[in-house]
């Protein structure tokens, strides 16, 4: 399970970057928080590296993409 979650993280991340490519503008990518304790996902997320897709699909687009101004953005609330 955590690897089809990896996979989907680096999959929008790419996606995002296409669409910027595709089309000369910066995509906006909107995410919810996790459900449940907060202290618990981010424990979960510490140790097991679980659930947090945009967490990890902005980490891929950082690492991708370094110029914060030509990399897409993700907002979570």
């Amino acid at each position: 399970m955590r690897r089809a979650v990896h996979r989907s993280q680096s999959t929008i991340a790419a996606l995002l970057i296409e669409i910027r490519d595709g089309t000369g503008t910066i995509p906006h990518a909107y995410f919810s928080w996790a459900e449940g304790n907060p202290f618990i996902n981010f424990i979960r997320f510490l140790f097991v590296g679980d659930d947090e897709v945009a967490t990890m699909t902005r980490e891929f687009l950082r690492e991708a993409k370094p110029d914060p101004e030509k990399r897409p953005r993700v907002h979570v609330g």
